[in-house]
């Protein structure tokens, strides 16, 4: 099959406002995406008012400290808890082992994990990863925000480099899509005011930054996928599972 170009996010525990921001432009154009969930919100269930528009898998946390947990199952459990239709995850920090996948596996409806991130590489495709109660789909990404803006220089447009031959999975989170952050600088003045659900809009939409960044390079994507046709990470690992039975 051909492989598409797919937009996914990250929530990272956002904002509302940021949220429905980019939510907003995707309902206006119509556009499928991939929401990856860390908190439950009144947002979050405005995106999930749209099964015809928003996936929503989990981002479960397993870093020490995690307010999702402190073990693997409760992590997961706490995650399931709050999207118990997910059938995709990303780990936060893309904290991944061969005994986790088995345990997502095993207590979770999860088959699809997209916690792989291979910058910049051509030609990717889902793999499977093996398991007696059937495989998990892992669906590659090459592109993430954060990482492109540590760059030399960052390139913010599909022209200027933010393209590869094979599957093309991006990876924005809400926040920096929001500020248009080319640097760490606005987001971490934001987290150093108190937790980032609870920030100000009027106080973010003072970081805001202003030319090229992840906002103009998410509406060229989201654009572009109004003409071409969008999806989600459920689909791509749904057409890997037909592809290889």
């Amino acid at each position: 099959m051909e492989q598409p170009m797919l937009l996914t996010f990250d929530v990272d525990w956002a904002a509302d406002f940021m949220i429905d921001a980019i939510a907003a432009e995707m309902i206006e154009r119509e556009v499928q995406s991939t929401w990856l969930i860390t908190h439950a919100s009144p947002a979050v269930d405005r995106l999930r008012a749209r099964p015809d528009l928003f996936e929503l898998g989990i981002h479960p946390n397993f870093l020490d400290g995690s307010s999702h947990g402190s073990t693997v199952a409760e992590i997961l459990r706490t995650c399931m808890d709050i999207v118990p239709e997910a059938t995709t995850m990303r780990s936060h920090a893309l904290v991944q082992s061969s005994p986790i996948l088995a345990h997502v596996i095993e207590s979770t409806p999860i088959r699809c994990d997209s916690s792989i991130l291979l910058p910049a590489a051509s030609n990717l495709a889902p793999v499977g990863f093996p398991h007696a109660e059937g495989p998990l789909v892992r669906v590659p990404y090459f592109w993430e925000d954060d990482i492109e803006m540590i760059r030399s220089p960052p390139r913010w447009s599909l022209d200027g480099g933010a393209k590869a031959p094979g599957l093309r999975v991006f990876d924005f989170h809400p926040a920096l899509v929001y500020l248009n952050a080319v640097d760490a600088g606005p987001y971490q003045s934001l987290k150093a005011l108190g937790p980032l659900p609870a920030v100000s809009e009027q106080v973010a939409a003072g970081l805001v930054h202003d030319g090229a960044g992840p906002r103009t390079l998410f509406l060229e994507i989201a654009d572009r996928l109004a003409e071409e046709g969008s999806r989600t990470l459920r689909d791509v690992a749904a057409a890997h599972r037909r592809d290889v039975t």
